[in-house]
């Protein structure tokens, strides 16, 4: 489960996004998505886990000012799943080149 100050972040990356803020890079091959500016690096991935037969996400926030890398994690039994996935499928899209 997300801290707080953690959720509060994801939710600001969301509107963020949702904006045409940020764009994202996206990792097929390793289910994730990354966003990378002055102050941090956010990458975001999922995971399904096939023990707890769940799925899972993990942050990882690396910050510039302190040159640390710090993790983060939820899975589908928690409140914040759902915030991680519509990050996820909302940052997905962010650099999608539809047709129409």
């Amino acid at each position: 489960m997300f801290p707080d100050k953690i959720n509060h972040f994801v939710s600001e990356l969301l509107r963020k996004t949702e904006q045409g803020l940020l764009k994202w890079l996206y990792d097929d091959e390793n289910s994730s998505v990354q966003v990378q500016t002055q102050e941090f690096t956010f990458s975001l991935r999922y995971n399904f886990n096939q023990i707890e037969e769940v799925g899972e996400f993990v942050i990882i926030y690396f910050s510039a000012a302190d040159g640390k890398e710090y993790r983060f994690y939820t899975n589908q039994t928690w409140n914040d799943y759902d915030l991680a996935r519509r990050l996820f499928d909302t940052a997905q899209a962010s650099g999608l080149q539809l047709p129409f």
